[in-house]
């Protein structure tokens, strides 16, 4: 019997001695199922180098590990990294040895989840062990060579095995990634990148520091500064305001850690509006309305909410935040907000709210110049450890002007096509990968974040509630507009593009797109404004 080699579930050879010319720090452990037979080692110290664990056991031990990491990771990053790409393989003394299916996913591991590994490994063996992360497939070739003469050894000392497994053999030739495997890996991380960090915990990364600033930002970096280094003092209320991906969270990540670093006494709260209101309405559930108002009230120093106008046509939600705005004012506590539109464009929300809002510093950030963007992109090549040459960076700035979210994607892409296709960045592999030309330095990038933006100017309402969760006539024409425009001219996933209008799922988006195509065949009117929007972009 011949079958492929198992992908999705890949076991080390239980009791399979590793030869002792092998060098263990470059090579890949190959694992063979349906073999129950201890092999010796050779090596001169007569100490077997064999696990002492089951298969059996590996894949317990995989799987309760996989699961509990699956609760502490984005399920998109894990589903990317982890899911069928990832088990472990040998477990000796203190070093636990995993396998994973690329050296794309090896590095994002080694950078970003190390740490959670060593935690939930801890709960479940009640020991820390230093991780060893391999890559499948690529062994050099006297290891490789070594490992398939020891499973062949291994095979023919399993005497009592049926016919269906003596004869199985596993074609190691596929466990090398595709072209199209690869370009997936680039692409995954760029869309990680886009779909941002949802979490409201500070991030240590985002600082005054490395903050770069330019005409379009040194004001409110000038602001939310001051607010940093006297809290509730110069400035007691700050809304920062302006389209996404400009750098407000990074600003207010920013007053998070210098506080913290100067003033540690000082108890922060950052948030964000959908955070507050599914906090608050499981107070209510658990009958723990007091104690959550306490939280914010008497143990918050420093209250940072982020998308603050997500509290529209929530009722209740913005009951609490209207007196617990005005009991912390008035103990003079520093209260810092983040929107993409100023207070008097909020629709859904309180007058008095409106009034508490607008009491607040107002700052604009706007998109940034050139000049800012190639400082941006200096920088940020830099912290990435990403070389490129000035020429790059020009041509990248000039063609990217949405956003510096966008800018950072580009690098990231770049970044990955450098490490996983192992070529250098020149003009025309950033051409190439970033879909870049000459005619584009001289014209508008279109992205989601533009089409979505020229709509929201051209039927007259803001950005925000188009991409929110308002239902209205008014709202929906051009939300709907807007995903059409999206799908003709990106052609992104109907995912990706529901995850730009707050996460709606795909057939919300399937709806849109099939009404205006079939409407803009018999509404002359509506087939009008659309091509005028398409020819603003």
């Amino acid at each position: 019997m011949t079958q492929h080699f198992p992908f999705n579930h890949f076991l080390r050879l239980d009791g399979t001695p590793e030869p002792t010319s092998i060098n263990l720090n470059e090579m890949q452990p190959v694992i063979l199922e349906h073999t129950h037979k201890t092999v010796t080692s050779a090596a001169n110290d007569n100490k077997s180098l064999a696990s002492e664990f089951t298969t059996e056991e590996f894949k317990t031990i995989s799987d309760a590990l996989l699961d509990r990491l699956k609760d502490l990771i984005n399920p998109n990053k894990f589903h990317a990294y982890f899911a069928n790409a990832f088990t472990i393989s040998s477990i000796k003394q203190n070093v636990v040895e995993v396998v994973v299916t690329t050296g794309f996913i090896k590095k994002m591991i080694e950078t970003h989840y190390l740490e959670s590994i060593k935690q939930v490994l801890f709960e479940i063996l009640g020991k820390d062990y230093n991780i060893e992360i391999h890559v499948l497939g690529q062994q050099n070739a006297s290891a490789q060579a070594s490992l398939e003469a020891a499973a062949s050894q291994a095979t023919s000392k399993s005497h009592k095995k049926s016919e269906s497994v003596k004869s199985t053999s596993f074609f190691i030739d596929e466990l090398e990634p595709t072209k199209e495997d690869l370009f997936k890996a680039i692409d995954s991380q760029v869309i990680e990148h886009q779909n941002g960090n949802s979490s409201t915990q500070i991030d240590l990364t985002k600082t005054f520091a490395n903050f770069i600033t330019g005409p379009s930002n040194n004001i409110a970096h000038a602001l939310a500064l001051a607010v940093s280094k006297d809290p509730g003092k110069t400035y007691p209320a700050l809304y920062i305001y302006g389209n996404s991906g400009l750098g407000k969270t990074h600003l207010i990540h920013g007053i998070a850690n210098f506080v913290s670093s100067n003033r540690p006494s000082m108890r922060i709260c950052l948030t964000s509006a959908n955070r507050f209101m599914n906090e608050m309405v499981d107070s209510i559930k658990k009958n723990q309305s007091f104690e959550f108002k306490k939280h914010y009230t008497e143990n918050t120093d420093i209250l940072i909410i982020d998308d603050i106008h997500e509290l529209k046509n929530k009722t209740t939600t913005q009951e609490m935040f209207f007196h617990i705005f005005n009991e912390l004012i008035s103990k003079g506590k520093q209260l810092v907000f983040t929107s993409d539109k100023t207070p008097k464009e909020i629709d859904g929300i309180e007058e008095r709210i409106r009034t508490r809002l607008s009491s607040a510093l107002p700052v604009e950030i706007q998109q940034p110049d050139l000049e800012t963007r190639i400082a941006i992109l200096k920088k940020k090549a830099i912290e990435k450890d990403v070389y490129l040459s000035d020429d790059v960076v020009n041509l990248v700035a000039k063609c990217v002007k949405s956003n510096i979210r966008e800018l950072e994607g580009c690098l990231i892409k770049l970044g990955a096509v450098t490490s996983i296709l192992k070529v250098d960045i020149d003009m025309e592999v950033a051409r190439e990968h970033l879909k870049l030309n000459e005619e584009l330095e001289n014209q508008k990038h279109v992205t989601i974040e533009t089409i979505t933006k020229t709509v929201a100017n051209y039927y007259k309402i803001p950005l925000g509630d188009i991409r929110g969760k308002a239902k209205t006539k008014e709202v929906a024409l051009p939300r709907q507009v807007a995903m059409f425009l999206v799908s003709k001219m990106l052609k992104p996933t109907l995912k990706e593009n529901g995850h730009f209008f707050s996460g709606r799922d795909h057939s919300t988006v399937l709806h849109a797109i099939k009404t205006i195509s079939d409407r803009i065949k018999n509404d002359a009117q509506l087939a009008q404004q659309v091509l005028d929007i398409e020819k603003q972009l």
